[in-house]
């Protein structure tokens, strides 16, 4: 038997037995006042709603509202018409905890915080309202506020299970998608770049030959594939950054991550808006320039002046992320190297585009990310 359905089977037995128990106590053992057959009414329609969330898990909202609908209007009655019934209450207060709980648990940040307090107020009040503010009452009131806290407590740690779960999923996704982008980098891109080279040699040496023609398709096929793979890379490395930048926002994409930032001076070249960019080297530029500039702030805090240069010089786009450096003494701390990750990760992002990367010093005390990409032809 799994954990969720011996639980089910656990709130089960636990309403179902507190029902029968205010049953036989409210209506068949002692004599029946005006007021028991309305909160017992209440109860069992509360404490239904909540072992219908299992049932409905998209419709726990709407439970959670009318739950404390019911209870907030029954305590209203209590107030306005005073009907006589001895203190009770188990069944609603034990179904209100358990949508408090779910609420907290699968619903949005606002609309599980709303449902939270208003839940927990007709939980505390409801005691106190219906049956009087003495001592007894308001003892009782006191337990359900703290089993209103427990109901919330558990139902957050709930929350935060099913965050680091989703998290720890998409870390091993992102895992998976980064080693067959290598995989198809390293070993299913260099095949195809073989026979390319090889189709390209066989053309120079049957230049005459009849097979002449089929080798230019092989060729072209071949380096099709290639760029089809390319562009697979680079999606596997960064679905996100492919859904989320198109071609055309090259210029859109640079300055949202230079935006806010005094010290960064951008220099871009005149109608690179209007430049017809692939969908992954607008990703890739993006995040060329994000990485440098978060070196800058990890290794160069000094840093005065920032500058992103863009360009297109020979059909290809140059991106260039300069700063001023930092102290000699520092510098050799300071500065990534480039072994870094992050330049290691930039790097095989641009050569699966076909471009280069170079990082290192430059000027007296300065530091250079220069990346280069190969445009298509109909850009130049």
């Amino acid at each position: 038997m799994t954990r969720s359905r011996a639980l089910m089977i656990a709130e089960i037995a636990l309403v179902v037995g507190l029902n029968l128990d205010e049953a036989v106590r409210r209506i068949i053992l002692d004599e029946t006042q005006p007021g028991e057959i309305l909160y017992y009414s209440s109860g069992a329609v509360i404490s239904a709603l909540a072992l219908l969330r299992r049932r409905y898990p998209e419709r726990i909202g709407q439970f959670a509202a009318a739950a404390i609908a019911i209870s907030l209007l029954c305590s209203g009655i209590g107030v306005l018409g005073t009907p006589a019934a001895p203190l009770a209450g188990d069944c609603e207060v034990t179904g209100l905890a358990l949508l408090i709980g779910a609420c907290c648990h699968r619903l949005a940040s606002l609309r599980a915080g709303a449902l939270a307090v208003l839940g927990g107020l007709a939980m505390v009040v409801g005691p106190l309202l219906r049956y009087g503010d003495d001592q007894p009452r308001l003892t009782v009131a006191i337990f359900w506020a703290i089993l209103w806290g427990i109901a919330l407590a558990v139902g957050l740690m709930l929350r935060d299970s099913v965050t680091r779960r989703e998290a720890a999923l998409a870390a091993a996704r992102n895992r998976e998608r980064l080693a067959l982008a290598r995989e198809l980098h390293d070993l299913v891109a260099h095949h195809i770049t073989g026979v390319v080279v090889r189709a390209q040699a066989a053309q120079v040496v049957l230049a005459d030959s009849t097979e002449h023609e089929m080798l230019g398709e092989i060729e072209q096929a071949g380096s099709e594939a290639l760029a089809a793979v390319r562009r697979l890379v680079g999606v596997l490395r960064s679905p996100e950054d492919a859904a989320q930048i198109t071609t055309g926002g090259l210029v859109e994409a640079i300055e949202s991550v230079v935006d806010g930032k005094d010290q960064v001076v951008l220099e871009l070249a005149p109608g690179l808006a209007e430049l017809a960019v692939p969908p992954a080297t607008v990703s890739t530029v993006h995040r060329v320039v994000l990485e440098s500039l978060t070196n800058v702030t990890k290794h160069a805090p000094e840093a005065r002046h920032v500058m992103v240069a863009v360009v297109v010089e020979d059909n290809q786009l140059r991106v260039a992320i300069g700063n001023d450096g930092v102290a000699r003494a520092r510098r050799q701390n300071r500065l990534p190297q480039a072994g870094g990750y992050g330049l290691i990760g930039m790097r095989e992002r641009i050569e699966a585009l076909g471009g280069r990367l170079t990082a290192g010093p430059y000027g007296e005390r300065g530091w250079r990310v220069l990346a280069e990409l190969p445009l298509p032809k109909e850009s130049s």
